[in-house]
């Protein structure tokens, strides 16, 4: 619900997204599931043309080989690139790469891709082994349509990402002279997990999901943490966007790159999810903010629940967090949204769980705010509070 600095338009209608020129998620060998995953979005820059941009993602499952899946959803062109390439990375927040572990990644036999606007591409198969929190450096060599009037990536990586000129894919740390805070055109990765992972688990919410205010570079988001009490079982794929609404876009929010609606972008960022077999509904905070009603609100959430139960998803139903404090939050009027949206939730016919993040969180003393120990601000969780939301929610919902 901050300000976003710039406005942007969204030029692109949705029902372009879905492309994809390799097989679809939904499509592929159960053995294949979501390891890592960002919901993309459409930015109005920076411009990138004969760069190589180096991407840190942190894993949340492992598996003996794996394949990275870009996308150009919301560019305004073509984009090509010449080169990619994937490694492990030394450590989170370097540009570094493990020794002997660099890989050229190709689509179809071919070592450049170019993606038409609105659709996706999914690599072939990468013979290097990943292992859980071990993190990843996805290289991209960008030689047209980088520059474009706007450019898919996701705004809020809350980590360091690389630049260097020319192609640097596979290539020395020290080339990496600039830095981003945003992934480009990077949506996945999937693995090829064992026997003894599940699936995926699919989180679909806002800037708490996205993890606003968490540490940089240190991948310790309410997702993160969840990941590490699976111990392996399930992929958990953060799905959050600053700004997020259940039922509205927005183009005037949070960073540069636009929030479409949760009803919008449920297809692309949880049914053909690789592996999805939960999801974790955790948006409407900023519905209520911008006066939704409870009826419009709960019946965007109930639509979400049913497009994904129908697709054999298991749906888990979070509660709404408070957003109370003396002046400048909800109003009486607003809360009184979210103990209704809250009431339902938790006993909702809709939902096959529940993850009560609002309980984990409030202030017993005051139930309409944020504990305080637990507030980076009055809105947003810090690392304690996000880790309580991760702990309140119940394993054996994850059969």
């Amino acid at each position: 619900m901050r300000p976003r600095r710039r406005a942007v338009a969204l030029g692109l209608a949705l029902a372009a997204v879905l492309t994809v020129l390799s097989a679809p998620a939904a499509e592929a060998s159960p053995s294949w599931t979501g390891g890592w995953a960002t919901s993309p979005q459409r930015e109005a820059g920076p411009a990138f043309h004969e760069q190589t941009l180096r991407m840190l993602v942190h894993p949340t499952v492992g598996g003996s080989s794996l394949r990275v899946r870009l996308s150009n959803t919301f560019g305004a062109a073509d984009v090509t690139f010449g080169t990619v390439g994937v490694a492990r990375a030394a450590a989170s927040g370097s540009a570094g790469l493990v020794p002997g572990t660099s890989r050229a990644v190709t689509f179809r036999g071919r070592g450049s891709v170019t993606i038409p606007v609105g659709a996706s591409v999914v690599s072939d198969p990468v013979d290097l082994s990943v292992a859980y929190g071990q993190d990843l450096a996805v290289d991209v060599y960008v030689t047209a349509g980088g520059d474009a009037a706007a450019i898919t990536g996701h705004d809020a990586a809350q980590g360091t990402q690389f630049v260097a000129a020319g192609n640097q894919v596979r290539g020395d740390a020290a080339a990496f002279t600039g830095y981003l805070s945003s992934w480009f055109w990077l949506d996945g990765v999937d693995v090829r997990a064992g026997r003894a992972v599940r699936g995926s688990i699919v989180a679909l919410g806002d800037s708490i999901t996205d993890g606003a205010y968490t540490t940089w570079n240190g991948n310790d988001r309410w997702t993160d943490v969840l990941a590490g009490r699976l111990d392996g079982r399930y992929g958990v794929l953060n799905q959050g966007i600053g700004g997020n609404q259940v039922l509205t876009d927005r183009t005037d929010c949070c960073g540069a790159g636009t929030s479409i609606s949760g009803l919008a972008r449920e297809k692309a960022d949880v049914r053909l999810q690789t592996g999805a077999r939960y999801l974790i509904l955790a948006d409407g905070i900023n519905d209520i903010g911008y006066n939704a009603t409870a009826e419009d609100l709960i019946a965007g959430l109930r639509t979400i629940a049913q497009r994904s139960r129908a697709a054999g998803i298991r749906v888990i139903g979070a509660t709404i967090t408070p957003y109370g404090c003396d002046s400048g939050c909800f109003s009486p009027a607003q809360e009184a949204v979210r103990q209704q949206v809250n009431a339902w939730v938790r006993t909702s016919r809709s939902f096959d769980g529940v993850a009560d993040f609002d309980a984990a969180i409030r202030d017993p003393e005051n139930p309409a705010q944020v504990l305080p120990a637990y507030q980076a601000d009055h809105l947003h969780p810090n690392i304690a509070g996000q880790r309580a939301m991760a702990d309140s929610i119940d394993l054996r919902l994850f059969s």
